[in-house]
């Protein structure tokens, strides 16, 4: 309870800045590299990159302001207790990614951050990299978890993208434009609702490519996700 007050709390405190936007996407390729174009919509966007870019997944190296195109964009990232942030100004901050504290935290798939747009236009976000294949594993620990899928995909969070190990009592928070949240809470006495079986409402958890979503949960989950581009 705690932990959920915490969040909660938080995400109120975010309200207050219009933590009403979401992301749209549109993806260019599926190959063995490729790029995700993320439209972040004026306010709050919940957004990921899911694919491994060249030099890392740091904030400075993926969002980079060196070119001004992201002035004034701040950035949020749950550490699990609380929000680690960093603003974007090329023109104010030194170092060469424009970010205030040096834009190092980390973007990597299967993670998630919010995106504060503070323009009244949509900004289109470019990640480039190497889709994961193999065997990708994202930990869902006790309590609040803001997470995406560790691949780029759309869809259905269980039957298209692989989360199979729910708990009892687990919930998904969907952020989307116009509208907010979607919830979804799993129990496993509902029968048929959904196509994994436990959702509701309305059904499974939808996500789009390059967005996040949050993941609370009664015990850690190891979300696996095996994924091949050839399929």
């Amino acid at each position: 309870m705690r932990t959920k007050t915490l969040v909660l709390t938080a995400l109120s405190s975010l309200s207050a800045f219009g933590l009403m936007a979401q992301t749209s996407t549109n993806v260019y390729s599926l190959n063995a590299v490729g790029y995700i174009n993320v439209t972040a919509n004026p306010g709050f966007n919940m957004i990921a990159d899911q694919l491994w870019a060249t030099g890392g997944n740091s904030v400075s190296n993926v969002l980079s302001d060196s070119n001004d195109s992201i002035d004034g964009v701040s950035i949020y990232k749950w550490t699990g207790t609380t929000f680690a942030v960093d603003n974007a100004n090329n023109q104010i901050y030194s170092s060469p990614s424009g970010w205030q504290n040096g834009g190092q935290m980390t973007l990597n798939p299967g993670e998630a951050i919010w995106f504060n747009n503070p323009s009244n236009v949509p900004m289109t976000l470019t990640f480039v990299g190497t889709v994961p294949q193999g065997t990708n594993t994202v930990l869902l620990n006790t309590g609040f978890t803001m997470a995406s899928s560790p691949v780029p995909q759309s869809g259905d969070l269980v039957t298209v993208m692989g989360l199979t190990n729910e708990n009892q009592g687990d919930s998904v928070f969907v952020f989307n434009n116009p509208g907010g949240y979607t919830t979804y809470n799993y129990n496993t006495n509902t029968g048929s609702v959904g196509f994994g079986g436990n959702w509701l409402p309305p059904g499974d958890p939808i996500v789009a490519v390059g967005q996040g979503f949050w993941y609370e949960a009664t015990a850690p989950v190891n979300y696996t996700r095996v994924f091949s581009v050839n399929q």
